[in-house]
């Protein structure tokens, strides 16, 4: 028994022990502009795929009316044209999975934007861990934490870290 409590308490020790701080990586990433930018650049990329979007489907609504309005089409000049809306549809069906569904080019483009600010930040995060002796250190931005001390908070350091580009 008095050993079971002794490991007891000196697990508590160790665990009470560990320097903690906080990030709140919601603020890190509103205070960078190097976000601003990459989230800038993506939307004008996104614009670009919805106007070559919206044009296919621009042909499409033409072929489609084409066929319905035209009275006097010969059955041959008509296959041409069903043939071609299927075509036009499935081109747009692929873009549209290609470009804008799980995996396609929008996420794909925004990890390669976001990534190496990412890094940055957890370079910054990790730099300042091992000068300050951090051994552990939570993000408050997910929610998990429902309180914390302000003195724990390193939020400022890392923004700071990173504005200057690591040179203390």
């Amino acid at each position: 028994m008095r050993t079971a409590l002794m490991l007891l308490l000196t697990a508590a020790a160790a665990i009470w022990a560990q320097t903690i701080a906080v990030i709140d990586s919601e603020r890190i990433f509103d205070g960078l502009g190097e976000v601003a930018d990459a989230t800038e650049l993506l939307e004008s990329e996104i614009e670009e795929w919805e106007a070559h979007a919206d044009s296919l489907q621009e042909e499409i609504d033409a072929i489609r009316n084409d066929l319905e309005y035209t009275m006097v089409m010969s059955p041959e000049r008509r296959r041409e044209r069903e043939a071609l809306l299927e075509e036009k549809t499935a081109e747009l069906q692929d873009f549209l999975t290609q470009t804008f569904g799980p995996g396609g080019l929008v996420e794909s483009r925004n990890t390669e934007l976001v990534s190496p600010i990412v890094a940055g930040i957890n370079e910054a995060v990790r730099e300042i861990s091992i000068e300050e002796n951090f051994d552990l250190v939570l993000d408050t931005s997910g929610g998990l934490v429902v309180y914390v001390s302000n003195s724990l908070d390193i939020t400022d350091m890392v923004l700071e870290r990173l504005s200057t580009g690591g040179n203390d």
